[in-house]
């Protein structure tokens, strides 16, 4: 009798035979569907996703100086490997959540921008002010306002870290175009001395507002306003680096001036300046605002503007963002 060699496969039912394994998603496909930050949507090509994710959270609407931080994002979640001669080289996404088993679909993007990558730019940013290179430090800050919405933190305590530095950019920027403007303004001495006493309200650190005191206090006391002149030395001598012997100097010149101002304890000109009374400043038209006053916010940076006339238009602090929209605010994680 002949064998029939087939007859075992008529057996098979149709359900144990080959079946094909259950499609996969491709690694941007995942990014866009297990995040809301706008770096991992750009990550994954979606840059029109990722722009409409800054305009809800933080009023982003000038996107030229965002540009360079977008395609960092882009170009930084993927590695080209070569591959044998004669063909095409291979695109590898590259994760951050694949330290110890691959994600699968919950897989994230890496990104090019990151905390220690801010912490750098800050501290330039410390280094070119106290060298007096105020432009280069206003070009710092400024690259950091811009990376800071395309950075994504890991836990509560390097989101917090996060805010502190969007603060300490927004405080610096603006320190440094007051300077500006004290400059340009150094032949009128009621604007002068104003400007001069708001840039000592800047959150600066302790050595940098120990430069701005000085400064203020010189230009108070040569315009014969000695009232705020003596606040200056007062504030100036209160400060824990003046205890230093590399400020004695400054120490003696700042007890003389509050000597004297207490002797004249006027002030030549009428200023627009409340030295107790609380107060952010006007981050276009350097005024006070002080509480309680009609004003408009960024809502991404916090910069402050007196009444309603900047509503609407770019924020002069970080330069992207509309002024006076409410939103969620700066995301800083998935």
């Amino acid at each position: 009798d002949q064998v029939d060699d087939m007859a075992a496969f008529n057996e098979i039912s149709g359900d144990v035979g080959f079946q094909m394994p259950p499609a996969g998603r491709p690694p941007a496909g995942c990014w866009v569907a297990n995040s809301s930050h706008a770096a991992d949507h750009m990550a994954a090509g979606g840059a029109s996703s990722a722009m409409q994710l800054l305009h809800r959270q933080i009023a982003a609407s000038d996107f030229s100086n965002l540009k360079g931080s977008m395609l960092g994002c882009y170009l930084g979640s993927t590695v080209s490997l070569p591959g044998v001669p004669g063909s095409g080289s291979m695109i590898v996404p590259l994760m951050r959540n694949d330290a110890t088993v691959h994600p699968g679909n919950d897989s994230l993007p890496r990104t090019s921008s990151t905390m220690r990558s801010l912490v750098t730019g800050v501290r330039m940013g410390y280094k070119y002010f106290q060298t007096g290179k105020f432009n280069e430090a206003r070009n710092a800050f400024t690259e950091v306002l811009s990376q800071i919405p395309l950075t994504v933190t890991d836990n509560r305590s390097q989101a917090n870290e996060m805010k502190e530095m969007l603060e300490i950019c927004r405080e610096y920027i603006t320190a440094i175009r007051l300077k500006e403007a004290i400059t340009a303004a150094g032949a009128d001495p009621v604007r002068s001395t104003e400007l001069s006493a708001y840039f000592t309200h800047c959150n600066l650190q302790p050595v940098h507002l120990l430069l701005a005191l000085r400064s203020a206090m010189g230009t108070a006391f040569k315009h014969k306003n000695f009232i705020v002149a003596a606040s200056f030395a007062r504030r100036l001598l209160e400060l824990p680096d003046m205890r230093s012997e590399r400020n004695a100097d400054l120490r003696m010149k700042a007890t003389k001036v509050l000597q004297r101002s207490e002797q004249m304890a006027r002030n030549e000109h009428t200023l627009n300046y409340k030295e107790n009374a609380a107060f952010s400043i006007d981050c276009k038209d350097f005024v006070p605002v002080y509480t309680g006053e009609e004003c408009v916010k960024c809502s991404y940076c916090g910069s402050v503007y007196k009444g309603s006339s900047m509503k609407g238009q770019v924020c002069v602090t970080d330069g992207f963002c509309t002024v006076g929209v409410e939103t969620i605010g700066l995301v800083t994680g998935k």
